[in-house]
């Protein structure tokens, strides 16, 4: 086999993966969204069957021949980064069997519609067992991957290339210590900010219409985007030009729904504005979940939180709802948005007790898969994490354990990326204000000079490089959480004026 034949059987091959991929994404999206629940059971074993197809793809020996001959060739960079994620891929693909990925693919299907049932219903007792069964597949799975290895740092690598426990220990020891007492402290301000318009009645119908004006500022566009309605929001990237966003409206939360949308654009733009000539490349969909998470919080917080992001939007919401903003100022609607308080529902939390809701998974994750966590005790073990953090107890499981899709797909790992890529934010925004005037753009509807830079500076790259890498170029820094220490104290300690 010489470089020509190789990088030919991989390039071929990688076109029919794609092509099944695109069929279990679309598949995958609608089952999230319109397919109906009584389908569920068929629809789960066609799934498991296409994955067994999609193992003997990636499985075909002509195939992990090629990546092996190239993995010790130097072409050029983007192809030598594609072929080492792919190298990677496939060390840990072929040490299972096709019938074990149908049987992880079917138990992960089935998992997730008995979480969906388990939530509706408010009955943790229908996902409990499902959830069981996953843990411990992906216990042994990680085991099987790297023996040698802590499991759980396994599946911290899969969604952060390079980082485990050691590095995320350190860096939530640093939220732990520096925002808990600031939290403390907010606590005690109870009421000091008037919120409770925000709790009204909204029509779903009438927030639906304000989405359609937030998507036209964001500069989302139907030619290369669409929006559904979902349980639990998501984003999924089929490729550059086809990205799926979804959202649910709470009628008793205006800006549930709103910042819940401008983060999955966050997430959207980012699919959508890889350099086009990273196209033909599997990579493209291999992106680091830090630097996506970062993208996303970038648009729901650093930008939309603030007062500028409003002023043309504020007045069309305020059409829409007049008997409940007609009398409230923009300000005091920016001070509402802005408010702290300990809450139980992770996406509907504020910045400052965010991160707090990711530790507390994180805690939990690292011990469900030392064994330290018996998994028949794991709800009253969410329920004591949240009164030793934040002091309070769900009365529902839907706003306790049940309340993240997550644990029902997999994604043992990710929750740590969502506080990482906060922080990978923080950076980003303290460089961008340098750069740009980000309130003057804001403030004229300008979106599109942001989204530019954020193309020019950290999407366009895709998953060429890692997140420290891509936050080096960036902003000429190593990565450094102070930023989104600093960022978070400031705010907060002026919104409640804290000296």
């Amino acid at each position: 086999m010489n470089k020509k034949e190789a990088l030919k059987i991989y390039r071929t091959q990688n076109e029919k993966i794609a092509a099944y991929s695109l069929l279990m994404a679309t598949a995958g999206f609608d089952r999230m969204t319109i397919a109906p629940k009584d389908g569920s059971a068929y629809r789960n074993r066609m799934f498991s069957i296409i994955s067994g197809e999609m193992y003997t793809l990636r499985t075909q020996k002509d195939y992990i021949d090629a990546i092996l001959y190239l993995a010790d060739q130097k072409i050029d960079e983007v192809t030598d980064r594609d072929i080492a994620l792919a190298k990677k891929s496939i060390e840990n693909i072929i040490k299972f069997t096709k019938e074990e990925m149908m049987e992880y693919s079917l138990a992960e299907m089935t998992a997730n519609d008995k979480w969906l049932e388990a939530k509706l219903s408010n009955d943790y007792s229908i996902f409990e067992p499902h959830l069981k069964k996953l843990i411990e597949l992906n216990k042994k799975m990680a085991n099987r991957r790297n023996p040698k290895a802590d499991p759980y740092d396994v599946l911290l690598d899969d969604f952060e290339e390079g980082m485990d426990r050691k590095k995320y220990d350190a860096f939530f020891s640093l939220i732990r210590k520096e925002l808990l007492p600031l939290i403390k402290k907010i606590d005690k301000k109870k009421g000091m900010i008037d919120d409770s318009f925000l709790y009204k009645y909204y029509p779903a119908e009438k927030q639906a219409l304000f989405m359609k004006d937030a998507m036209k500022y964001l500069g989302f566009s139907s030619n290369w985007g669409y929006m559904g309605l979902t349980e639990h929001p998501f984003t999924s990237g089929f490729s550059r030009n086809d990205v799926r966003v979804t959202t649910s409206y709470d009628e008793h939360n205006i800006t549930a729904a709103i910042f819940s949308l401008v983060h999955e654009c966050g997430h959207a733009f980012y699919e959508h504005q890889v350099d086009p000539k990273f196209d033909k490349y599997p990579f493209i969909r291999n992106m680091s979940s830090g630097m996506h998470e970062s993208q996303s919080r970038f648009f729901e917080n650093y930008l939309a939180r603030r007062r500028s992001f409003f002023v043309t939007l504020y007045p069309k919401l305020q059409s829409y709802f007049p008997e409940n903003l007609g009398n409230v100022s923009l300000d005091d609607f920016i001070r509402a948005a802005n408010v702290s308080k300990c809450s139980l529902v992770r996406t509907e939390a504020d910045e400052l007790t965010y991160p707090i809701h990711i530790l507390i998974r994180y805690e939990l994750e690292k011990d469900i898969f030392k064994g330290k966590i018996s998994l028949d005790e794991l709800e009253k073990a969410w329920d004591d994490k949240y009164m030793k953090y934040l002091g309070i107890k769900a009365e529902k499981v839907s706003d306790g354990i049940l309340q993240d899709v997550h644990w029902s797909e997999s994604y043992y790992g990710y929750f740590p990326t969502y506080a990482l890529g906060s922080a990978i934010g923080a950076q980003l925004f303290y460089k961008m204000k340098q750069d740009l005037d980000v309130d003057e753009l804001l403030s004229k509807g300008q979106f599109k000079k942001i989204t530019d830079y954020l193309k020019k500076n950290v999407q366009r790259y895709g998953a060429l490089y890692n997140f420290e890498q891509i936050v080096k170029m960036a902003t000429g820094e190593d990565f450094d959480p102070h930023y989104y220490i600093d960022y978070l104290k400031e705010k907060y300690c002026a919104l409640y004026k804290i000296k």
